[in-house]
């Protein structure tokens, strides 16, 4: 009788291919709160389609939530890049700054349930040295915004002016998107307007800080 073969051990995936399927998965959660809303991103829904079982999920990502973070990380990572290329080459540093506000506010407009998700507060991460380096790509985008206004106001990135006027239209924008994309029961009679005004008042509230006289602004409006 011939001698039982032992099974071939298993190949541990490479630092690489580990890497590229954990990319996977989070395009696959990605995919599916595009098209269906975060409730519809399960651990079963990510992994059957990739081939793998549910458990095995567990050596890329400890939980849901983490695997969640993740995508919130690609959709800023996204997100930073629009911004990059949003403003005309020749564009003024006003000018720069409006685009920079339309291209934050539309592209959350245009995915409303990865809005949801990532400014869901069992999502939130505390700003820390740790979550600095965990995500730089969010402390990247936040950088980019300060050095814009920045340049409208004539000062360097980190001035108290710039931080305060950051934090300003941060909340001004995410308060506009929560109100439009959370907050969907309140009557808004006119969302074109409402939203037309709100970036207004974001840009030239920065102008106003900046000193810039009134007529320098209309000449560079038309």
């Amino acid at each position: 009788m011939a001698p039982r073969k032992s099974p071939a051990p298993k190949r541990r995936r490479s630092a690489a291919a580990r890497a590229s399927f954990r990319q996977a998965l989070v395009e696959q959660a990605q995919a599916l709160m595009r098209s269906a809303g975060s409730e519809a991103v399960t651990i079963r829904a990510v992994t059957e389609p990739l081939g793998v079982s549910q458990m095995a999920f567990y050596t890329y990502f400890e939980s849901r939530t983490e695997l969640l973070r993740a995508v919130w990380s690609e959709c800023v990572g996204e997100l930073h890049q629009d911004l990059l290329t949003a403003p005309a080459p020749e564009a003024s540093p006003r000018e720069v700054l409006r685009a920079h506000v339309e291209t934050f506010i539309r592209y959350w407009e245009q995915n409303p349930d990865l809005y949801r998700t990532v400014y869901n507060p069992a999502l939130s991460i505390e700003s820390t040295p740790e979550t600095q380096r965990a995500y730089p790509v969010y402390y990247e985008m936040v950088e980019l915004g300060r050095q814009r206004v920045a340049a409208v106001i004539g000062a360097k990135p980190h001035d108290a002016a710039v931080l305060t006027l950051g934090e300003q239209i941060f909340t001004k924008a995410v308060g506009y998107l929560h109100t439009m994309l959370v907050l969907r029961r309140y009557p808004i009679a006119d969302p074109a307007r409402l939203r037309a005004w709100v970036i207004d008042d974001i840009v030239e509230g920065v102008v106003r800080h900046g000193g810039v006289p009134a007529a320098t602004r209309k000449r560079k409006q038309s």
